[in-house]
């Protein structure tokens, strides 16, 4: 959930504070919850407005900090070689993410990195199951197209 809080507020620290914050809602109003969502999305719902009243009040572009949200990606292989290679690929995708437009970076990361279904990303982004299913096509393109521009090769 702070990934994808990061991915608001551009901050990774301050996404934790607010993911914390979300839960801290949600167990003292809990009794609004109706239901007719799933808890994650219903919890996904409370940060991701936390975070854009906290963008609101500091006014900052959105932004993800790849550097700070992903970290390092453990390797099974230790060889020179192998570890050059898969930091450079990380590099390229990190880079290649920030260059997305907000939506579809968002989309990714609650379909990809949080494990959400369509309909959950749909719920936490105000949008339909169908509308998610074009935006995560249009995003997987994009983010394809900007890899192959940017010399990523798939091994």
């Amino acid at each position: 959930m702070a990934r994808f809080i990061s991915g608001i507020v551009n901050d990774y620290h301050e996404a934790k504070h607010l993911t914390i914050e979300s839960f801290a809602r949600l167990a003292a109003n809990g009794k609004k919850f109706s239901g007719k969502s799933t808890l994650k999305t219903y919890l996904f719902t409370i940060g991701k407005n936390l975070a854009l009243r906290y963008v609101k009040m500091r006014g900052r572009e959105q932004h993800i900090p790849y550097e700070e949200v992903f970290g390092t990606f453990i390797d099974n292989n230790n060889t020179p070689y192998f570890f050059l290679e898969q930091n450079e690929n990380k590099r390229l995708i990190r880079n290649a993410m920030n260059e997305l437009k907000n939506e579809h970076r968002a989309v990714l990361i609650l379909l990809y990195f949080e494990d959400m279904s369509y309909l959950q990303a749909g719920r936490v982004m105000n949008k339909t199951d169908a509308q998610i299913n074009a935006l995560a096509h249009r995003a997987k393109v994009a983010l394809k197209k900007i890899l192959e521009h940017n010399g990523y090769t798939r091994n």
